[in-house]
């Protein structure tokens, strides 16, 4: 029970934190892959720690010998000889929420914001089947005098220029607004992206959760622009970015203009400052300590029932 307690405190404290942490990091900007993966390591470990608070609820304390099929029953039974019939009945029914509710919740909003990107991404893809291909860059051309270029992932990936985006960038800088379309498909950032919806639709009641697709469109729009920048140059894509800025694109697609444009230009133009390997290692080190705590918070009911075990 203390052990589950301790998980959950934990949880809360990641949940409420944990964003807190990472949108005050002066690093962020300089490695966006990196902090991408810390958005999703504490994600991680907060479902982590919910998911073994609810095992901990549940663990016998007493060792059982009579085979998975009376596993249930045997931690029924102890949970009511320790709080009686209607607190075993809670506690298992919470046991029940954390383990496969949790767990159900997040896969089911995972598939149904897939299914419905797949819809959506389906229905564009066949409106712009019959459009003009660009001989240079091998974009296809909407017909539409605003300025703006996105891309669709999926069977092999499709990279869209407006009319108005070719008429008014020059080659170099439609060289570079495709290379950033590029580095979308070939870093498969929109399951990346799509991932970080579901959790939000998922757990929106957790600031973690809630605030994490935004920051997460965010940052793969950053890890974009740098592959981009070292095709095409930072200024060269920072002017592009100038055009595109204001461009609306269909849902579900993926557009130079996404995430703080601005921000973004800023950081093309200034002076790139980010922790070196001393400073990546110890941010690496956190990801993996915030994965292993509920590991660890749970080792404690563990080796105790191993104990009474062995005793």
């Amino acid at each position: 029970m203390i052990a589950a307690g301790l998980l959950l405190s934990y949880a809360a404290v990641l949940g409420w934190y944990g964003p807190r942490v990472l949108e005050r990091a002066r690093w962020v900007s300089s490695l966006p892959r990196l902090a991408i993966a810390s958005w999703f390591a504490l994600a991680g470990s907060w479902l982590l720690a919910v998911v073994l608070a609810g095992a901990v609820l549940v663990v016998p304390l007493e060792v059982h010998d009579g085979g998975p099929r009376g596993f249930a029953w045997h931690c029924l039974t102890e949970l009511r000889e320790h709080y009686g019939t209607f607190g075993a009945i809670a506690l298992g029914s919470i046991a029940v929420v954390l383990v496969f509710g949790v767990p159900a919740r997040a896969l089911g909003t995972l598939a149904a914001v897939a299914r419905e990107a797949g819809r959506e991404r389906d229905l564009l893809r066949r409106m712009l089947s019959g459009c003009h291909v660009e001989p240079v860059s091998g974009a296809s051309v909407v017909d539409d005098s605003r300025v703006a270029a996105f891309c669709l992932p999926g069977r092999g990936g499709l990279i869209a220029l407006t009319s108005g985006a070719v008429a008014l960038l020059d080659r170099p800088q439609l060289r570079a607004v495709v290379a950033h379309e590029r580095a979308h498909l070939a870093g498969r950032h929109h399951l990346i992206a799509l991932v970080a919806e579901a959790a939000g639709r998922a757990f929106r009641a957790v600031p973690l959760f809630a605030r994490m697709p935004d920051h997460v469109a965010h940052l793969v729009e950053m890890a974009a622009d740098d592959t981009a920048a070292r095709a095409a140059g930072r200024r060269t894509l920072a002017a592009s970015l100038l055009h595109v800025a204001a461009a609306q694109v269909p849902p579900r697609a993926m557009a130079a203009s996404g995430g703080d444009t601005v921000a973004r230009i800023e950081r093309l133009l200034g002076e790139r400052s980010g922790p070196g390997p001393a400073g990546v290692g110890t941010i690496l080190g956190g990801n993996l300590a915030a994965l292993a705590a509920p590991l660890l918070i749970m080792a404690a009911p563990v080796a105790a029932a191993v104990g009474i075990a062995c005793c």
